[in-house]
């Protein structure tokens, strides 16, 4: 691949990741509960859900999209109700300060949920499919042209989610008492809800 190519592909992710979806709303408002950590940690699920779009594209996601096409839809609405549970128990969630603490610290799930929410989102299906194959010879990619590929998609999707994380973990700073963190629950909650109905309804 030229320069120009990985130039080209740069920029296009960055427009893509720029549009707000599913992995934004989710990151922002984890973020505004838990803290910069879980963000972060989300962040890096969906990073490594790109690696493996990537990784499938070069060896053919379309034909892994028809094989599969039933097992991506159940991945997608099982996702869909991960978040929306999520977002109820946050909306109904009565911690004070200690007990939000102390969850902050339980974030083993993060990674998992961010690279969920990332492989069953559909724009990034159909970027993977339809317009990846216009920015990258997948026939003929070298070892090192995928690890480009890669650094290209680190460098343009993780900036824009941590830009998210530290956004909404600045909006929790604000949160200095429990009233203040009831209010900021019912706001995380309710958009991590949105967000997983926002998946199931999206074709």
């Amino acid at each position: 691949m030229s320069i120009e190519s990985y130039l080209a592909l740069f920029l296009a992710m960055v427009t893509i990741g720029a549009i707000p979806g599913p992995a934004v709303f989710a990151v922002t408002s984890a973020s505004l509960v838990s803290g910069a950590r879980r963000g972060i940690l989300m962040s890096i699920g969906l990073t490594l859900s790109d690696y493996v779009f990537i990784i499938l594209a070069i060896s053919g996601l379309s034909v892994v999209a028809e094989l599969m096409g039933e097992a991506f839809v159940i991945l997608k609405y099982l996702c869909a109700l991960y978040l929306l549970w999520m977002g109820v128990m946050l909306f109904r969630s009565q911690g004070g300060l200690e007990e939000e603490n102390l969850n902050r610290t339980n974030h083993k799930s993060a990674i998992l949920t961010g690279f969920l929410i990332s492989f069953s989102n559909p724009k990034a299906i159909i970027f993977y499919v339809a317009l990846f194959p216009a920015f990258v010879d997948v026939n003929a990619v070298s070892f090192s042209e995928v690890l480009g590929i890669m650094l290209c998609a680190t460098l343009a999707f993780g900036p824009i989610n941590l830009a998210y994380t530290f956004l909404g973990a600045r909006a929790k700073k604000f949160a200095t008492t429990s009233e203040r963190l009831s209010w900021l629950r019912k706001i995380a909650g309710s958009v991590m809800a949105g967000t997983g109905v926002t998946i199931a309804l999206r074709s």
